[in-house]
């Protein structure tokens, strides 16, 4: 339960009843995100405490609630789709519940989360996984599909120069979202030259640091001479959106995925007379949750390459703390239950 800023306490709570079409998960896998790292910090104002943090979850069916109708049983294998939406509103009903202005999020605000071994969640929330799939994989479904998601948006990447910038989870996922697509080249970009190897190894064609360099010349030089056709941005302050801008042709496309900094300078006259196409990229719909899950099926993706490490509850206040100090040493880290 986070009860404040650096403030995680282990504490006894009763088991949750489903109500009407719920169904009761045992938690089995919980990922921490790097906004519940900065929710911890009490820097975003996206955690208000008291509350219990957690939306990259799976686990097992292990209640059912009154008018159950999906054909959920006891034991089912599942992963949890984070967004609640309302399903009445017009976005809702357009097919982008993430947009829907009535909304919940699944432990953000003061909606209770899962890093806690039972929790009731809405039927329509929920996903079966393959029974080959591990819970820890099932509990990276949710960050596959933002960066699913923001490839999406970018269109089809085959034959293309691609500059993905971040080197976070989310960009490591991009990155093999990207590769799936055969483009031209792919450059990632971020300041952790461990981030950057591991880039390396799920196939970047080039990883820069850009720390004491001029970024648009390295990506000019590893492109031959060109410049990016897509640049997706993971990190979500004004240096990298720049980067990202500043790394494009003319009339090239650029994803926001990142979300950190609330506002931003950005080159309104570069983005106006270069005729760049900019998308902002937030979450997933329903239906790409869904689609990641097949996504990682028929593309082989071995997610398991992005944990750094499987903990108990019982070290996680230990382990959030060292996520603060320590940002070069993890990429993903679960807790298991």
């Amino acid at each position: 339960m986070y009860k404040g800023p650096k403030q995680l306490e282990i504490v006894d709570m009763p088991q949750p009843i489903p109500q009407r079409d719920e169904l009761l998960i045992k938690v089995k896998a919980c990922g921490i995100c790097g906004s519940d790292v900065h929710g911890y910090l009490g820097i975003t104002g996206r955690r208000i405490a008291p509350m219990i943090m957690g939306h990259e979850f799976s686990g097992e069916v292990v209640g059912l609630g009154e008018n159950v109708r999906l054909g959920y049983k006891v034991g089912d294998r599942v992963a949890i789709q984070p967004c609640v939406s309302c399903w009445e509103c017009v976005k809702c009903k357009e097919g982008y519940n993430n947009v829907c202005e009535n909304r919940n999020f699944m432990g953000a605000m003061d909606y209770n989360g899962a890093m806690v071994e039972y929790i009731c969640v809405p039927e329509k929330q929920v996903y079966r996984l393959p029974q080959d799939m591990s819970y820890s994989v099932g509990a990276l479904i949710e960050a596959l599909a933002v960066a699913y998601s923001g490839v999406k948006k970018a269109g089809n990447l085959e034959g293309k120069n691609v500059v993905i910038i971040g080197g976070g989870t989310i960009g490591q996922l991009v990155l093999m979202c990207a590769k799936v697509q055969r483009p031209k080249k792919i450059i990632l970009s971020d300041l952790s030259d461990n981030r950057l190897s591991i880039a390396n190894t799920l196939g970047a064609d080039v990883t820069i640091n850009p720390r004491g360099k001029d970024f648009s010349e390295e990506v000019y030089k590893a492109f031959d001479g060109e410049k990016a056709d897509v640049s997706i941005e993971a990190v979500g302050i004004g240096a990298t959106v720049s980067q990202a801008l500043d790394s494009l042709k003319s009339q090239g496309t650029c994803v926001l995925i990142g979300n950190s900094a609330k506002v931003i300078e950005v080159n309104m006259q570069q983005i106006v007379t270069r005729e760049l196409k900019i998308y902002g990229s937030y979450l997933y719909t329903h239906e790409e949750f869904g689609e990641t899950i097949d996504f990682i099926h028929n593309n082989n993706l071995d997610l398991s390459t992005l944990i750094s490490k499987e903990i108990s509850l019982e070290d996680a206040p230990q382990m959030f703390e060292a996520l603060t100090t320590q940002t070069d040493k993890y990429l993903k880290c679960i807790i298991k239950f």
